[in-house]
């Protein structure tokens, strides 16, 4: 372990400004050269520069990314949505997520890394990086002692948020709680999964009281009293889950099962969960944060998933350099469109399902329209085949450096794949940054309807999957049965939460029964076109002729993957038990 801090563990927090432009605001501040913690914490503008590192660093981890800046292990090209039966064939085989899906994820890959969807070793770098702002915050002389707790609040609370993101991949791991000596000598071992999910916990807890409601503009994007509370509900529902509230773990790790599995059902962390969340309901309504719902579908989904500084999203991050993972532009083909896996998730605008055909040809038109039929989150979320996106007019610009400014976007889908990802880029010419929301409201709205339903209380699940059923324009659900709702709010996570990063991890924490059969493994379908006479690719929809649903891939799936390997570099050092399988 004292490797993994200090010497893989590099002190980044002498390191100049991070590579991620942000919005002009709080978290914009640099660092200079020639500094030292002394220098860092002589004045308070110089600590904000700290603390803006701190916060670049833990937000952004995990975040898939198309480019890593040599920093971050994480997925590129897209969102986790490619593994999870969202997103078509990954085109490119120099791509983490092609290399998972046709292979799985490994303890090392050719660079010696662990292929996963996160940085193992960079969680560390970021909770490092914030326990050198707390241990040194009290230094700074024009900071008052509210202000001075109130920024041990927001490391805690970070740190907490790194914790819950290895929680969800890895279960126990290595709990770390301060900078350390670089003299120590330090073998320190997984913890328990119930000893971090408590650590989690009482992280959450000691941040809260300390912790603003809210900021002044200058000050956007830092967390406030609500982000722990966040952080802590989630952390129970993945708990509550079963992968981890299990009698016995998807695989067997002898003696330490306990790293990966509670060793039996604990029905309690349902209503734990449930308290938690609406805890953070409570606060958030309190505070002015609402489920946007004018009663305009389309506009308010694409508000509040893409419009930055909305009443609904709690945290997000923002950048300008890394909005290529996510722009329809950044790859041509499938990769980049919507799988029919995922088309079919949709409602019609009644509530129904869509009637789909096999593998029979049939008109373009035919497409088109069944399409127009579905509910506003499809339109919001995909632009089809030679149609402009229902989510954009034609006025509203998309690039990958910047929103504004630049070239409309091309009516093009590629020749296989439901639609475009375009469900970042709503309204794009009013800005000039990308906003990845991390923390939504209606997330906890769906954890409520998820945990009031596995405690035995349907009332209450209907009542929160509601909300999120109005504001898309569907209407209301009134199953009450157990297993048939629960299927209902897993397809509304599916939809609602369409590449925001939640359904790769929610398939596998719920073990599906067909996870490996065409939700991370096995045969993956998609929509096919056939070109009108003398046309090779399609851009308007006089170039298309007709569409079918065909194989496109197999995936890879190993019950191994439920969750993520460690570096097995790190495990070589004999300290960190890998997880089983790899």
């Amino acid at each position: 372990m004292k490797k993994l801090i200090y010497t893989t563990l590099i002190l980044v927090f002498f390191s100049q400004v991070f590579s991620c432009k942000l919005e002009d605001h709080f978290l914009e501040k640099s660092l200079g050269s020639d500094v030292n913690v002394d220098s860092i914490f002589s004045s308070k503008q110089k600590s904000l520069s700290a603390i803006a590192q701190a916060y670049a660093m833990s937000l952004q981890s995990g975040i898939t990314l198309r480019y890593d800046n040599g920093r971050i292990s994480g997925l590129k090209a897209g969102t986790l949505s490619h593994l999870s039966g969202e997103v078509n064939d990954v085109k490119f085989s120099w791509e983490d997520t092609y290399k998972i899906q046709r292979s799985g994820m490994v303890a090392s890959d050719s660079d010696g890394k662990a292929l996963s969807s996160d940085g193992f070793v960079f969680n560390y770098q970021s909770i490092r990086q914030c326990y050198l702002v707390i241990e040194n915050i009290d230094k700074v002389p024009d900071l008052t002692e509210v202000q001075k707790k109130g920024i041990k609040a927001e490391m805690y609370t970070l740190i907490a948020y790194r914790y819950e993101e290895m929680f969800k991949r890895y279960g126990g791991v290595p709990i770390i709680e301060g900078t350390l000596s670089v003299d120590s000598e330090l073998n320190i071992p997984r913890a328990t999964l119930r000893a971090t999910l408590d650590h989690i916990i009482a992280l959450c807890n000691k941040a809260i009281s300390d912790l603003p409601d809210s900021y002044n503009a200058s000050e956007k994007g830092r967390v406030t009293k609500g982000i722990p509370m966040c952080i802590k509900a989630e952390a129970l529902m993945y708990a509550a889950r079963p992968l981890f509230n299990s009698n016995t773990p998807y695989m067997s790790l002898g003696g330490n099962n306990n790293l990966i599995c509670f060793g039996t059902h604990d029905a309690s962390l349902w209503q734990q969960a449930i308290e938690a969340n609406e805890q953070v309901i409570r606060w958030a309504t309190a505070n002015g944060y609402q489920i946007i719902n004018t009663g305009n579908p389309l506009a308010d989904y694409g508000t509040a998933v893409a419009t930055p500084n909305n009443r609904e999203v709690l945290l997000a991050f923002k950048s300008q350099s890394f909005i290529e993972a996510y722009n329809p532009h950044s790859q041509p083909g499938g990769a980049n469109s919507m799988s029919y896996l995922q088309l079919t998730q949709y409602y019609k605008t009644d509530g129904t399902d869509q009637t789909w055909t096999g593998e029979n040809w049939e008109s373009y038109a035919t497409y088109v329209n069944k399409c127009n039929e579905l509910e506003a989150r499809f339109k919001a979320s995909a632009a089809i085949a030679g149609q402009q996106a229902w989510n954009n007019p034609s006025s509203h610009y998309w690039s990958s450096e910047s929103l504004a400014n630049a070239s409309t976007w091309e009516k093009r889908a590629g020749s296989e794949g439901a639609g475009r990802r375009v469900k970042f880029f709503y309204m794009a010419d009013t800005r000039d940054w990308f906003e990845f929301p991390l923390y939504r409201l209606a997330e906890f709205y769906l954890n409520l309807a998820e945990a009031y339903n596995e405690a035995g209380n349907p009332a209450q699940a209907l009542q929160n999957l509601n909300v999120i059923r109005s504001r898309a324009g569907l209407p209301n659900v009134t199953e009450t049965g157990q297993e048939a709702l629960r299927k209902i709010v897993q397809r509304e996570w599916a939809v609602e939460f369409y590449e925001e990063n939640h359904r790769y991890f929610d398939v596998k924490h719920w073990k599906l029964t067909d996870i490996a059969n065409g939700i991370i493994g096995g045969e993956k379908k998609g929509v096919v076109f056939e070109y009108a006479p003398g046309k090779s690719e399609g851009w308007n929809a006089w170039d298309y002729a007709s569409y079918a649903v065909k194989p496109v891939y197999t995936g890879y799936w190993d019950n191994s993957q439920y969750l993520e390997p460690f570096p097995q570099s790190e495990v070589n050092k004999g300290y960190l038990i890998q997880n089983p399988g790899y």
